[in-house]
């Protein structure tokens, strides 16, 4: 019996063992099926469509589109109906029947506004609508911009990272043949220590590298509503401008920030329309029929129409600031014009100077790095040199791979600001 149960119970652990190896086979082939990797284009097109900004633009310019269709409408008619000329003294006080005045009226009443006060209304709903279309390329704009930035943020965080990780594993490697120099005599303990004091200190540098991956990942997950592990597809060409200068700044006419502020200018001038015929005075029609108890019934037509008198302190006046609000409108063209290019400026200048410093990191100190530590291990095997300076010289090369990782960053985020300043066809 005991026998039989020893039986079970390694049955059972063996089942247990299969099964939690299976289980955590599974989560690790679906975890690597379902690693997602998107190149520069399929980022920029996710966010497009992940964008609530753009969704609720775009039901913006539907409502206006409705007002404007509505505006031309006529006002609703109106039904009137009461009791007129009720004796309020007398014997016939309160009286619905005694009286010949006193009927019951019923009738309709019909506002007339003017048709080109209505198309006035509707062309600044009109207008107000092409303004908020071309927020959509702002919107759209932005959006390129910080995913492209975030894209590339993630790619060279992982070049960074894997450097990082490199050199982290040769150093990691003297560890052991220096455990077995001290075994042998021929090292000093204290030089294991300084390893892995300098091992310490690089592994920091893996842990910040890690931290900005996971930012990135974070920032696109935010873009996107996608998990973005990794990236796809070559990277693009930052180590040249989009344009040259001089076209970027002839180009700033078509930036979409200064083609809404042109569309804001439009609403303004349709405003301005808007209330240069507001004294067009309206018209109300109503149409009545009255019966009298015992007598005649009645019918009836009444006008109204509205009196503009003092037009000059009530239309002229809102006229006057509608075209006060235009004349603002177009100097806000002129210096958004100006702001935007001095921002092409600002953005080229600083442009060439990270790529020059970029440039000074990858073709002059990193390889002087890189001869560093190869002449400080020589020295190490002729013994002319010591093992500190070797961890020394490893740990100015990893920093000068993580500046020249930093200075690529700051180079390819200055292109993407430049390069997606007006939104580009996906």
């Amino acid at each position: 019996m005991r026998q039989a149960g020893y039986k079970s119970l390694i049955t059972a652990r063996v089942i247990s063992m299969a099964l939690t190896y299976g289980i955590g086979t599974f989560f690790f082939t679906a975890t690597s099926a379902f690693a997602t990797e998107y190149s520069l284009d399929q980022t920029l097109a996710f966010a497009e469509k992940y964008s609530a900004a753009l969704s609720a633009n775009n039901h913006e310019i539907h409502a206006l589109h409705n007002q404007a269709d509505s505006a031309m409408q006529l006002p609703d008619p109106k039904l009137r109906f009461g009791i007129d000329n009720v004796p309020v003294e007398g014997p016939n006080n309160g009286r619905f029947t005694r009286n010949e005045m006193t009927m019951e009226r019923v009738g309709f009443m019909q506002d007339y506004i003017s048709r080109k006060k209505r198309a006035r209304q509707s062309d600044s709903f009109l207008a107000q609508a092409r303004q908020t279309e071309s927020d959509n390329d702002v919107i759209r704009g932005r959006i390129q911009r910080e995913a492209a930035q975030a894209w590339l943020d993630l790619a060279l965080s992982e070049k960074i990272l894997k450097s990082a990780e490199n050199l982290v594993a040769e150093t990691t490697k003297q560890i052991d043949l220096q455990k077995v120099g001290v075994a042998t005599g021929r090292t000093l303990a204290s030089d294991v220590l300084d390893i892995k004091i300098t091992l310490s200190a690089m592994q920091d540098k893996v842990t910040n590298a890690e931290r900005d991956m996971l930012i990135a990942k974070a920032r696109l997950a935010e873009l996107t509503g996608k998990d973005i592990d990794s990236i796809a597809g070559a990277l693009p060409s930052f180590n040249h401008l989009p344009s040259n200068e001089r076209t970027l700044a002839y180009g700033v006419s078509h930036h979409p920030e200064i083609i809404e502020a042109n569309r804001t200018a439009d609403v303004a001038k349709a405003r301005s329309a808007q209330s240069a015929v507001a004294a067009i005075p309206d018209v109300g029609v109503e149409l009545y029929y009255a019966k009298r108890n015992g007598y005649e019934d009645m019918a009836g037509i009444m006008f109204t129409v509205g009196l503009p008198i003092l037009q000059s302190h009530r239309q002229d006046k809102d006229h006057e600031a509608d075209l006060a609000r235009m004349m603002a409108a177009n100097d806000q063209i002129t210096l958004l014009m100006r702001d935007h290019t001095a921002q092409i400026h600002t953005l080229v200048a600083e442009y060439n100077a990270a790529y020059a410093r970029w440039k000074r990191q990858t073709d002059e100190i990193l390889p002087l790095q890189h001869q560093k530590v190869t002449l400080m291990e020589a020295q190490f095997q002729a013994g002319k040199s010591n093992l500190s300076a070797i961890l020394e010289a490893r740990r100015q090369l990893l920093d000068s791979e993580i500046e020249a990782g930093n200075a690529e960053k700051d180079v390819a985020k200055i292109w993407a600001a430049i390069r997606y300043l007006i939104p580009q066809d996906i």
